[in-house]
């Protein structure tokens, strides 16, 4: 998906008066016990809303059950004013998901775990370009042919951010992206969201380390251990 494609659905979203996703009294459990329940909040284009909350109060369950990884028991996900569940295909079309593991390859250089994720994404046009692009913004275009496992852990998650960059999909799930990054890193990563906040893309992250984004495009949802959220 393309730039102008984000902003022609910001502005398709605003005429309708609706938020481009809306999450409304959204509930988990596992094995009869209620994780959270009663979620709800609208974030638009060009938006960010950092998850808060200790371990165990259902961050990263939460963002599993958006990325279409688990089934809430409850609540309604609505994308572009349609509910995702009866339209998934075209929801997980919508979203890339990046959890705790970077979902790449020691074995392979960094080039090669792109490439492979742009063969999956359907990244056709351009693509070696497009690669190239997605290894500077991240500041690893001189590790382009480095086997991966000789590289730093802050630089094995760079990798992994950039693959977010390859397909230009609108909305972000992001668990924990910060974690272990040193403060260079953690630059780059402010980068790459404040870019795609910028593309009229949706970020949602949850957080232990505060990312610095704009306060005026910056929402925030709170766990509690009770499984309550507040924002």
């Amino acid at each position: 998906m393309n730039q102008d494609m984000f902003v022609q659905s910001e502005n398709e979203s605003r005429n309708r008066g609706d938020a481009l996703l809306s999450v409304d009294k959204l509930g988990f459990d596992r094995a009869g016990e209620m994780l959270f329940s009663n979620v709800g909040f609208d974030v638009d284009a060009g938006q960010v809303l950092q998850i808060h909350g200790p371990n165990g109060s259902g961050k990263t369950t939460l963002l599993r059950v958006l990325a279409g990884l688990l089934r809430p028991s409850a609540g309604t996900i609505r994308w572009r004013g349609k509910d995702a569940h009866a339209h998934p295909e075209s929801w997980r079309q919508s979203l890339a998901y990046l959890g705790h593991l970077n979902g790449i390859s020691d074995e392979l250089t960094a080039a090669e775990n792109l490439a492979f994720s742009s063969v999956l994404g359907d990244v056709a046009e351009e693509r070696v370009e497009i690669e190239e692009a997605a290894l500077k913004s991240v500041g690893l275009d001189r590790y382009r042919h480095a086997i991966v496992r000789g590289l730093s852990q802050g630089q094995k998650r760079r990798l992994a951010i950039s693959r977010l960059l390859l397909e230009h999909k609108p909305l972000w799930l992001l668990d924990e992206p910060a974690a272990a990054l040193d403060e260079e890193s953690s630059g780059v990563l402010e980068e790459c969201i404040k870019g795609h906040l910028e593309r009229g893309g949706i970020v949602l992250m949850t957080t232990h380390k505060l990312i610095t984004t704009s306060p005026s495009a910056t929402r925030n949802l709170y766990f509690e251990p009770s499984g309550r959220c507040s924002d």
